[in-house]
């Protein structure tokens, strides 16, 4: 009980530590992506927070199978290269033993990652695609920051030294294809009954022909209204399948639904095979260092991972038979596993 203790808290601790920085990782890129969609006028900046945490369960479901993968190979690697796995297969731990001890964690990973795949990923798309869609029925005045200069749909920038709800208030806008420039004291946006949108500004001037050899109007105005084209939101919406229950799903039948529920089984399967690739993977000699099967489970682990994606694309085109669909790949990668354990066994020397 104290090994398995010992050997479960290793592990674990190194799985919460490495999957706590790919996820930063993978939420910073995101997060970038929407902060540049916001600096353009696509995105409210107020709902940032919230569509990271809706993103939150599909990158986790990703993730963890690959933290578990190097968090075995970090904690034993270690024990190897310290000399500690030595001592306890001396007194008696078998790898039998030790591949069953670390099934317990393998065990963990997998019902966090069922959890995540089967009901809470669905879900939290479903509400991200609704947050997403929701932008569009939004003007610049709804996404404008104060005091910073946004570039909307590259086509023009905007600022304002103050918004409120009233409207806004010293405002700047260059048009690019129009060469000009409107500075005015106010301005608010407006929508008439047939959905055109206009940006009118109040008490400023216009400058045209900004770009020129010194050729350029001048022009002071009580009120100008500048139409503004349709919000082009480009994002990343959830496909309506990945969005779908497990039911639903099996009851669609067709190639695209078929796909998508494999792959959320998959990434479940992924999990024990894993375990059979970073068991036998683990071992290295104090020469090797901790970090000496790193490069190569990586890169086996890439391998997996690509193939279940590619087959997952030929049984969307229909490619591939249903009955085919993605497991051969798990056939393969645990027929690779075995392998690996049985020449892992003799190495050791023990049962």
């Amino acid at each position: 009980m104290i090994i398995f203790r010992y050997l479960t808290r290793q592990i674990l601790q190194a799985v919460l530590a490495l999957s706590f920085i790919l996820l930063v990782v993978a939420v910073l890129g995101r997060l970038m992506i929407y902060l540049a969609a916001a600096s353009q006028g696509k995105l409210d900046p107020s709902v940032l927070l919230l569509l990271m945490a809706f993103r939150l369960p599909d990158f986790l479901q990703l993730i963890l199978p690959l933290g578990l993968l190097l968090g075995i190979l970090i904690a034993y690697g270690r024990m190897y290269a310290e000399s500690e796995m030595t001592v306890l297969i001396a007194c008696g731990l078998s790898t039998r033993r030790l591949l069953t001890l670390t099934v317990f964690s393998g065990v963990v990973v997998m019902l966090l990652v069922a959890s995540l795949s089967l009901y809470l990923t669905p879900r939290s798309l479903i509400q991200t695609q609704r947050l997403l869609e929701s932008q569009e029925n939004l003007n610049e005045f709804d996404v404008m920051v104060p005091g910073l200069f946004q570039n909307f749909d590259r086509l023009r920038t905007t600022y304002a030294e103050s918004v409120t709800p009233e409207g806004m208030r010293h405002v700047f806008m260059h048009e690019g294809s129009g060469d000009r420039i409107i500075v005015a004291e106010t301005a608010v946006p407006y929508e008439d009954a047939e959905g055109r949108r206009f940006m009118v500004f109040r008490k400023g001037s216009m400058t045209e022909g900004v770009n020129g050899e010194g050729d350029y109007a001048l022009t002071s105005f009580d009120e100008w209204g500048v139409s503004l084209p349709p919000r082009n939101l480009n994002f990343d919406i959830p496909l309506e399948e990945r969005a779908m229950s497990n039911e639903d799903l099996w009851r669609a039948g067709q190639p695209l639904q078929l796909a998508e529920l494999q792959w959320r089984v998959s990434l479940i399967l992924l999990v024990p095979v894993v375990v059979l690739l970073a068991v036998p993977l683990s071992r290295v000699s104090p020469r090797e260092g901790r970090f000496g099967k790193l490069v190569p489970a990586i890169l086996l682990y890439l391998a997996y991972f690509g193939l279940l994606l590619l087959s997952r694309d030929l049984l969307v085109n229909g490619k591939l038979p249903p009955w085919l669909g993605l497991w051969w790949v798990h056939g393969v990668f645990l027929g690779v596993g075995l392998w690996l354990i049985g020449g892992w066994r003799g190495l050791q020397g023990n049962d």
